[in-house]
């Protein structure tokens, strides 16, 4: 996993995402937070950024517990993995990470990609319309 293919990930998703309030964050006094909060029209979440094919998409063990408990006490918490071998983005919701890990046949919810890229579509699984 390279560092610097997931902060190209997060400048991409930055610049296409218009109107969206993004903090990095990289925090040493707590492991397993996401790498990016994101805000928009007052509804947030939480982005896990990775560029790899590793299993259980590459998530710590400290990773799986913090979005298992944020999902159940109702976050919102977005797995957006680039596998560098595919070109395409593969964005998983929270809900599929349980302490065994994830499954090798998890299914994505979103796929950008790799020839086409629809922007909108992960901008409106990431922030929803009020009643949808």
């Amino acid at each position: 996993m390279s560092k610097s293919n997931e902060y190209n990930l997060y400048q991409t998703i930055k610049s296409k995402l218009k109107n969206v309030h993004f903090t990095r964050i990289e925090s040493s006094t707590q492991n397993g937070i996401p790498d990016v909060n994101a805000c928009k029209n007052g509804s947030e979440c939480w982005l896990e950024l990775k560029c790899n094919s590793a299993k259980n998409l590459g998530l710590s063990k400290y990773q799986m517990v913090w979005i298992m408990n944020r999902t159940k006490a109702g976050g919102r918490i977005f797995i957006i993995n680039r596998p560098l071998s595919q070109g395409a983005i593969k964005i998983y919701t929270g809900s599929v990470v349980r302490v065994s890990g994830i499954s090798d046949n998890e299914s994505p919810t979103l796929v950008l990609g790799p020839n086409k890229f629809e922007w909108s579509l992960l901008d409106k699984l990431l922030f929803p319309s009020p009643g949808s």
